[in-house]
């Protein structure tokens, strides 16, 4: 096997979450399982407070497909996140990843982040985890161009300073549900916690430099992907640039909000489902039958009349692979 059969076969994929998404990671990995089932998968959880219970159900579920690898990354010293989260305004855990390259093992060179919960692998993933880095960073999804002689083009580096830019930026230059990260680029970079950490501090001072009015406020970006938007601008690669320049192109990162503003289905066939623009996650939904199990996870339920007619058919599908969780938890006497 050449090593280009090695990549296409073997997939580094990392989430990070608490107790709380325990339930969808496992569905996730079902997804997983099934639509990955030629390739062999390392999947790694980033996390500070999943229940050894919970570990142990992943970890045997895992075991029980046989072509899924559990490994768990205990993360230390998860109170050094907490300047990220006053930035980003959302949990610790959503800013782990930002450190993979050095919570991973030290030879791997790229792995494929995925949200916790409301993502679905439903395809081939190998034309996206092995594009070329072309010594960027991050391989994403674009959700923000910049007008160039009439064509879209990518934000720059020089972009950050100019206020009539910064603040798409702080938005997010790419929709963080689904990327690449160039691990072994990043150690060279030699990133860390103290880093990011500094650097949200200075795109506090430049925000506030353009917006007095804003001083106040505790948040200066949006989550995760507005912090490693500015973070990485100009070393970001956008997947199909430049061949396509339609933001509406994301077969990776799929976000069912797509709906809200398409009739028509995409003209690519999605392979990551990301549930995002959406009135409620899946586990909201009444849907006729909920397996027992997986109640807790859903708690007060909203009816399927509330989405667009074209985001139907994926919570149903969201639905199909929670029933084959159930079934593979039976079997395995979870």
């Amino acid at each position: 096997m050449n090593p280009e059969q090695t990549i296409q076969n073997q997939f580094n994929i990392l989430t990070s979450s608490d107790d709380a998404l325990v339930p969808q990671i496992a569905i996730s990995l079902t997804a997983m399982a099934r639509n990955l089932s030629h390739a062999h998968i390392d999947f790694y959880l980033l996390h500070s407070r999943v229940s050894p219970e919970n570990i142990q159900m992943l970890s045997v579920l895992c075991k029980g497909y046989g072509n899924i690898a559990f490994h768990e990354i205990r993360v230390g010293n998860p109170e050094g996140y907490d300047p990220l989260v006053q930035a980003g305004g959302w949990q610790r855990e959503t800013y782990y990843p930002l450190c993979a390259h050095q919570l991973l093992p030290d030879t791997m060179e790229r792995a494929m982040y995925l949200d916790a919960g409301d993502t679905l692998v439903v395809g081939d993933i190998a034309p996206y985890y092995t594009c070329d880095f072309e010594d960027n960073f991050l391989i994403v999804t674009v959700q923000r161009y910049k007008d160039e002689n009439g064509l879209a083009a990518p934000l720059s580096a020089e972009d950050i300073a100019n206020p009539a830019f910064l603040p798409g930026i702080l938005k997010g230059l790419f929709n963080s549900g689904s990327y690449i990260l160039n691990l072994e680029k990043m150690r060279r970079a030699e990133l860390d916690l103290s880093w990011y950490c500094s650097f949200t501090e200075n795109l506090r001072d430049l925000r506030n430099s353009f917006c007095p009015d804003s001083r106040a406020e505790k948040t200066v970006c949006f989550g995760d992907q507005g912090l490693l938007s500015a973070a990485f601008i100009g070393s970001l690669k956008y997947y199909g640039y430049p061949e396509i320049r339609d933001l509406w192109y994301c077969p990776y990162n799929f976000c069912i909000g797509y709906y809200d503003y398409n009739e028509r289905k995409p003209d690519y066939q999605p392979a990551v489902l990301h549930f995002a623009g959406v009135p409620f996650k899946p586990w909201k939904a009444e849907y006729p039958i909920f397996p027992e199990r997986f109640q807790s996870a859903g708690g007060e339920r909203r009816g399927l009349s509330e989405l667009k007619q074209g985001q139907v058919e994926y919570y149903f599908l969201w639905l199909e692979y929670l029933f084959l969780t159930d079934k593979a938890l039976s079997i395995l006497g979870i």
